[in-house]
Order: structure tokens, then C-alpha cells, then sequence
């Protein structure tokens, strides 16, 4: 017979084993606390993959808008260049500097037609002429954008209907040109009339940034008297 002593320790031994089973067996997931994590777990991951493809998506408009103000900028620096070396001489049809304010729906789209100093051209091997005449006109399409043109041409061998034509921005808002005489800016100038060049023109390049009209500018001093 199993004495007293005995007995006492095999039901400790007893009480233990279930005491260890019971923890054990606490540590175990039921099906209903899986799925509820798994619901909880692609909520988070579905946010984590919103905030990802946003943060990209705006990643992508914030490069697009500044390569355009860069194509902005750039357009500003070759215009106050092609100004700077703009040409008239009076009693020179071939040379021209004319300027015309027009409106569309309220909004500036300014037109110049210049002469300036370039490259020399070259024709069948002989050099022609070192000026070029320069057209920067807007136009509206029928959704009402408006998009700014460049044509060139050779004034001694063509004529403007025959130049090169090329978009230089789309969308914009507006393109306004002043011409300064003197100490009075005017919204347009006929070389023809005024006999002379402006002493300086502004170009203003207006555009809807988030919902809001941004100008951007530049002044140039023509320079050949």
C-alpha cells in the first residue's frame, strides 16, 4: 500500500501537470480571434498601400510641375535673349518689331512679330543673312485652352507664311507683352510708326496652379540701336 506521504505527492504532481496543460492550452487562438485579426490586418495594409500610392501620385505631380515651370523659365530666358537682339531699321521692310494687344474672354494673349540677330543662315553654300524674324502668337482651341506659338522665318528669303511653327506651352492663362518708351509702358508697338524699338518689353506668362492663376515674368532691354 501507497503511503500517505506518497499519495500527497502524486497529487501535487497532478495538480501541476494540469496546472501547465491549462496555460498551454490558454495560448491557442479560436477561429473567430483569427479571422478578426486578419480583418484588422488588411485594414492596415490597405491604408499602408493608400498612403503609398498617394504619396507617389503626388510625387508624380510635384516633377511634372516643375519640369513645366522649367520649360517656363526656359522659354523666358530664350524670349528676353531673341528680344535683347531684336532689329529695325527704318525704311527696311524686311525688318519689323510690331506688337498687338488682343483678348480672349477676358484673358491677355499678346502677339509680337520681331526681327533680332542670329546664326548666319546659309543657302546653296552661300551665307544669306544673319537675321530671322520671330512670331510668338496664342491660340484657343475649342475646349478654351490656350497654347502659345513660336514661328520663324528668313525675311530675305520667305515670308511668314512660310516659317516654322512650333508649340512653345500649353495651357496657360494668359501672355501679355508691354513695350517700354521711355518712362510709360504700352500694351503695343509698331516699329513702323514709332521709328525706332522699344527701350524695353516685358512678357507676363500667366498659369492656373491648383486652382490658382501664377505669373511668372521677365524684362528685357533690346540693346541695337
Amino acid at each position: 500500500m501507497m503511503s500517505k506521504s506518497k499519495k500527497l505527492e502524486m497529487r501535487n504532481r497532478l495538480l501541476s501537470l494540469q496546472a501547465f496543460s491549462s496555460v498551454f492550452s490558454k495560448k491557442g487562438f479560436s477561429l473567430l480571434e483569427l479571422l478578426i485579426a486578419v480583418a484588422i490586418m488588411s485594414i492596415v495594409m490597405l491604408a499602408l498601400y493608400g498612403s503609398f500610392f498617394s504619396v507617389l501620385n503626388s510625387q508624380s505631380r510635384i516633377e511634372k510641375e516643375l519640369e513645366w515651370v522649367r520649360e517656363l523659365r526656359r522659354f523666358l530666358d530664350v524670349f528676353s535673349s531673341e528680344i535683347q537682339s531684336s532689329f529695325y531699321k527704318d525704311g527696311n521692310h524686311r525688318t519689323i518689331f510690331i506688337g498687338e494687344k488682343k483678348d480672349s474672354h477676358g484673358r491677355p494673349v499678346s502677339s509680337i512679330d520681331f526681327t533680332a540677330f542670329t546664326y548666319t543662315a546659309v543657302i546653296d553654300g552661300r551665307p544669306v543673312s544673319d537675321i530671322m524674324a520671330v512670331e510668338y502668337s496664342v491660340e484657343e482651341n475649342p475646349e478654351g485652352m490656350l497654347t502659345l506659338y513660336k514661328k520663324v522665318w528668313n525675311p530675305y528669303v520667305g515670308d511668314k507664311k512660310d516659317g516654322f511653327k512650333v508649340e512653345i506651352l500649353g495651357d496657360i492663362e494668359g501672355f501679355e507683352i508691354s513695350y517700354l518708351n521711355g518712362k510709360d509702358w504700352a500694351k503695343a508697338w509698331d516699329s513702323s510708326l514709332e521709328k525706332k524699338l522699344p527701350d524695353a518689353v516685358k512678357a507676363v506668362v500667366a498659369i492656373k496652379d491648383r486652382g490658382e492663376v501664377r505669373e511668372f515674368s521677365t524684362i528685357a532691354r533690346t540693346r541695337i540701336r
